[in-house]
């Protein structure tokens, strides 16, 4: 079970909440204590707002969460199944009957685990079914729309559509595929974390504790360009291979760094830069296009967060699989019923279509709520995002370069790859020296310079 994930907060102790505890969540809690005893509303909001994850919490919310697991909400309280909980004459609430109470109890701490999607591949035209060919995590697919491209199980396939709970794709060719990668390890940097970082490398004094090699490497990026500064953003732009490149040293996390890329591409398309695609990783963001990315400053207005924001999350996957975790863990999609449970597919097809339901008849509905809250924190890392906008304001270090940054090499290097071995490994090891040879070009480096054994990236490891 999710729970909220805030420190104490109280005021004077120097705490604040990391994050504003899930409505699902107390959602949950509140059919539990039904479950567990009658509880009053009022003595029971009076417990929870206690809690620090909760000490914001409004009574009308608070009624909102209570009326849900009461009888689903306005949308939904036609229908038996949502009606758990019932009042006596008092105000004291109950659950509505014992099949409420023993569903309850074999779903109470569901965890809700990565989801996987199959991959299916289709005819060359896109039609008939194929075989699947294997399965990537959801966060890998919530990244593509149709037309990627992208490289698994030996093959480049493009991304057609996702139905249910596959992805269907056809074999063709395409340039620069994606290669999946899985989020289960990737944790987001810290902000104090992501702070310790820009300081550091912005300091001579602290590069003492660095391998020597990681003392030049920095040593060459400053005489080249600029190193990120604790405050600002810097941002630097070169041509490369008959494209243009731009890389955004923001340090905000793999999360935050993926949504920026899709905004900025957007914005960047109606620029006219012709954007062609983006890799981001914990540190940096690098987007490449067709022309050369003017007007810096602009492209990183805070207004990015604005339409750009709302029109992607309601066009991508992204808020409907957010919602199956919420619907799951606020009880409304049990995953345990008595003598069967339910697979990922049956799970998926009533969530889509509640989901839809609750959109077009009670768009305010509280887990709605709960939908955007949890993918503006942990799937987009909304607020990392409006902290680096705020930032960047007024104090963005545009460096406009004739060639690639040494600190740019690492990032250029994740651009499509895939671990591979023989002849290709040598051709990645190759094009790796020339990438390095060209961002020291004069300065007699060497191309183990960032990279270590197994070609692991130096620079960022030991910082």
């Amino acid at each position: 079970m999710r729970g909220g994930d805030g420190r104490r907060g109280r005021s004077g102790s120097g705490w604040r909440s990391a994050r504003p505890g899930g409505l699902d969540v107390l959602a949950q809690h509140v059919l539990g204590m039904a479950c567990a005893g009658k509880f009053h509303p009022d003595d029971l909001y009076r417990e929870v707002v206690s809690a620090a994850p909760y000490e914001d919490l409004s009574r009308p919310d608070f009624d909102a969460v209570l009326g849900f697991v009461e009888d689903g909400g306005y949308a939904l309280a036609a229908y038996e199944r949502y009606r758990k909980l019932f009042r006596d004459s008092e105000g004291f609430v109950y659950p509505a009957n014992a099949k409420v109470v023993q569903q309850f109890r074999m779903n109470i701490g569901t965890i809700v685990e990565a989801p996987l999607i199959k991959i299916r591949l289709l005819g060359r035209r896109g039609g008939g079914f194929g075989a699947a060919l294997g399965e990537v995590e959801e966060y890998f697919v919530n990244q593509l729309v149709p037309g990627d491209s992208f490289m698994f199980a030996g093959r480049v396939l493009k991304f057609i559509r996702l139905r249910e709970n596959a992805a269907e794709v056809v074999e063709a060719p395409g340039k620069e595929p994606k290669v999946p990668a899985y989020a289960g390890a990737r944790l987001p940097l810290t902000t104090n974390l992501a702070a310790r970082v820009r300081a550091m490398l912005h300091d001579p004094g602290c590069w003492g504790a660095f391998p020597e090699q990681v003392r030049d490497w920095l040593a060459l990026q400053r005489r080249r360009s600029r190193l990120p500064g604790p405050n600002g953003l810097l941002v630097e732009t070169f041509p490369r291979a008959g494209r243009w490149f731009m890389v955004v040293y923001a340090f905000e996390g793999r999360n935050a760094h993926q949504t920026l890329g899709l905004l900025l591409t957007k914005r960047m398309e109606r620029a006219g830069f012709a954007p062609i695609g983006f890799v981001a990783s914990d540190y940096v963001l690098a987007i490449w296009s067709a022309y050369r990315p003017e007007k810096i400053e602009q492209l990183f207005h805070e207004d990015l967060l604005g339409d750009d924001l709302e029109e992607w999350m309601e066009t991508s996957s992204l808020l409907r699989r957010a919602f199956r975790q919420v619907a799951v863990i606020a009880g409304l999609i049990p995953r345990q019923l008595p003598g069967v449970e339910k697979n990922r597919r049956q799970v998926t097809v009533n969530s889509d279509l509640i989901y839809d339901v609750l959109r077009r008849h009670q768009p305010d509905h509280i887990l709605l709520r709960a939908t955007r809250a949890d993918a503006a924190h942990g799937l987009i890392d909304l607020s990392r995002i409006a902290a680096l906008l705020a930032r960047a304001k007024g104090r963005i270090t545009h460096m406009a370069l004739s060639r690639v940054s040494p600190l740019a090499v690492p990032v250029l290097l994740e651009i499509g790859r895939e671990h591979v071995q023989g002849e290709a490994e040598e051709l990645l090891l190759a094009e790796a020296q020339a990438l390095i040879a060209e961002a020291g070009e004069d300065e007699n480096v060497h191309g183990n310079f960032i990279h270590g054994p197994k070609g692991q990236n130096m620079l960022f490891d030991h910082t």
